[in-house]
């Protein structure tokens, strides 16, 4: 499939190193708004064009990868539809239900594939826990714990400040909620929240706890604090745990008193995302069994939670 990326941000190379590693994504180009990034982004990897948005939407490219900023998300994503374009879009993709849904429907309306790009569900490690989970290897499941803190500094203009479209729940706890979700297949509902949130300005810092029918789920996720960053799983009969796991291919579990080590693929952090929706555009099929509108609408109406309700 004839690829472009859309943004030029660091994101946007660490997405590009990974597209040359799957071998059926023809990485042809950027697009930004700035031209001269682009252009110098498409030098660095040896792409065959570059330009605005526009001169992408009017070309004959199979799909478009969206790595801008976040409040550019639902405007992109709806043109990209509507010019018959496949769309991966970075987490968060969009910002409510109502915004999430008619995105779907866009997307069915113009026959094209539309998926958020949730990497920790497709990396082979976290399929690994999930069979585990599944096959009660470490007994029946208690509890799950998912954590992304990591101080940082923004100013106060930056997009991760915006009340509706930025905030460490939304951004970082995507990866919390999304994957937990993956992991035990099951909708959660919240119990509580506690976080930073002010009027004009996003939260920093949040707290959740969730029930996922009997098992507790807990979320801790920070921009402005240092803290734990990993997944924890208890079973009756032990724990799984895995650092970084929206990037990791190892950890370990401890079962009835025994450690061993967890070791899987890890050829790129976005490699698996990108084959995957690479894959489904060359069957064309037109949704993700992963990451579907049911999977993505799970994860707003948690991390949207005050709107929810």
């Amino acid at each position: 499939m004839k690829l472009v990326i859309f943004g030029c941000g660091k994101i946007a190379k660490r997405i590009a190193k990974s597209c040359l590693l799957v071998n059926n994504i023809d990485l042809v180009g950027f697009a930004s708004k700035d031209i001269k990034r682009a252009r110098a982004y498409a030098e660095e990897y040896g792409c065959r064009d570059y330009g605005d948005y526009d001169n992408f939407l009017n070309s004959d490219i199979d799909g478009v990868y969206i790595a801008t900023y976040n409040k550019s998300h639902s405007d992109l994503i709806r043109r990209c539809l509507e010019h018959h374009k496949n769309v991966i879009c970075e987490k968060p993709m969009l910002f409510s239900s109502e915004q999430t849904k008619e995105a779907f429907e866009i997307a069915r309306a113009n026959d094209v594939l539309l998926m958020e790009a949730l990497k920790s569900v497709f990396l082979p490690l976290m399929i690994r826990v999930k069979k585990m989970i599944e096959g009660k290897a470490i007994g029946e499941i208690s509890e799950i714990s998912a954590s992304f803190m990591r101080c940082g500094s923004h100013p106060s203009d930056h997009w991760i400040n915006e009340p509706e479209t930025g905030g460490a729940f939304k951004d970082l706890g995507s990866y919390c909620v999304g994957t937990i979700n993956f992991l035990l297949g099951k909708k959660g509902k919240i119990t509580s929240v506690e976080d930073d949130r002010k009027d004009d300005k996003a939260d920093t810092t949040t707290y959740a706890t969730l029930d996922y029918e009997g098992v507790k789920a807990k979320i801790s996720v920070s921009n402005t604090l240092d803290g734990d960053c990993g997944l924890t799983v208890k079973g009756s009969k032990g724990l799984i745990r895995v650092d970084n796991f929206w990037k990791n291919g190892d950890g370990y579990y401890e079962c009835d008193g025994i450690r061993k080590e967890l070791k899987e693929e890890l050829i790129s952090d976005f490699y698996y995302e990108l084959k995957h929706f690479a894959d489904l555009t060359d069957k064309g099929i037109k949704e993700s069994p992963v990451m579907n509108e049911e999977a993505s609408l799970n994860i707003i109406k948690i991390t949207d939670w005050r709107n929810e309700k």
